[in-house]
């Protein structure tokens, strides 16, 4: 069986996103493609019109129904009042206050009101949201968890010796702590992310470990091998400062990462697919025994590149493809 792996396509309802996802797929079903599994991050707003051009574009490539599809949902498809707030990237935050300080704090402004507002409802409603539009993903499916979760973890079977347990990990309340302004204005002044906040720009991830553990064992992975679907990175604190500052971890890790790690060590985990941070590479976690792939690099820092898995009776193999 031969499974693509991409994530983070931040899809818009835009001509030039549309052509780029073409392609992506077009190349996909050149390499003779059995099944699409795509980490999260389907929308960058979860916006309407993005969760249709997405789908319909699936739709054009043939995958349809959760034989050829899996999905689960990543920060940018379930934190939609915060994210359509942002009119800037963070990145560019400071250089754009310099040459407009009035405009960028009265963004600002508006991003801490879409903060403020932000309560566990509207989290609860984008994810059902996601999970039926992608419905059609589901149908094969098998839901360990209960009607909060919409269902997550879910278990599906891959073929006769593999299963994909798909774990939400993206539920952290992005609480705000009173100081929030005096952070703001601590970070356009220096370089420091502000931290004021459990989850500052909706990017940290979580996993409910009694879930976790349940999927794990529930009995239709019996005598399976799993490969773990999860949209944040496992990367060790030291892999991570090749991408990033130790204060911009801060703001994108899984908080539990350690706690999640242990709990994989106890089970048969082949493999881990997620996304988040926009590259596509495989590395090793728990001292090499515990394989993981990025998968997010499709679309975004210039790597084109896209991952197939090959799941063999003798193991699993992985290969890097150029779109």
């Amino acid at each position: 069986m031969r499974i693509a792996h991409i994530s983070d396509i931040h899809a818009q309802d835009t001509p030039t996103f549309r052509s780029r996802f073409r392609n992506l797929l077009e190349s996909i079903r050149h390499h003779d493609i059995d099944h699409l599994i795509i980490t999260g991050d389907l929308t960058d707003k979860a916006k309407t019109e993005e969760y249709t051009t997405v789908i319909d574009i699936l739709n054009e490539y043939s995958f349809t129904t959760s034989k050829e599809l899996t999905v689960i949902p990543g920060n940018h498809d379930v934190f939609p009042s915060v994210f359509q707030s942002f009119t800037f990237r963070l990145s560019t935050l400071r250089e754009e206050f310099r040459r407009e300080p009035l405009r960028v704090s009265k963004e600002l402004y508006r991003v801490m009101r879409a903060y403020r507002k932000f309560r566990p409802a509207h989290y609860h409603h984008a994810l059902r949201y996601f999970t039926t539009r992608f419905h059609h993903t589901f149908e094969s499916a098998i839901a360990t968890g209960g009607e909060e979760t919409m269902g997550f973890p879910y278990v599906k079977h891959l073929n006769d010796q593999f299963a994909a347990v798909c774990i939400e990990s993206n539920y952290v309340s992005p609480h705000i702590k009173k100081n929030l302004p005096y952070a703001l204005l601590k970070y356009l002044i220096t370089k420091d992310i502000f931290v004021e906040s459990d989850n500052p720009i909706c990017s940290n991830g979580w996993v409910d470990i009694g879930l976790l553990r349940k999927a794990l064992t529930h009995p239709e992975v019996t005598n399976k091998k799993i490969i773990l679907l999860v949209h944040h990175f496992v990367y060790t604190d030291k892999q991570v400062t090749k991408y990033m500052s130790p204060s911009l971890a801060k703001t994108m890790s899984l908080v539990n990462r350690e706690a999640v790690l242990a709990e994989l060590s106890r089970t048969n985990i082949e493999l881990i697919l997620h996304g988040h941070w926009h590259v596509t590479e495989p590395y090793t976690v728990t001292d090499g025994t515990l394989r993981a792939i990025n998968g997010a690099g499709v679309f975004q820092q210039g790597d084109n590149r896209w991952s197939v898995i090959t799941l063999a009776a003798n193991g699993i193999r992985y290969e890097s493809i150029q779109c």
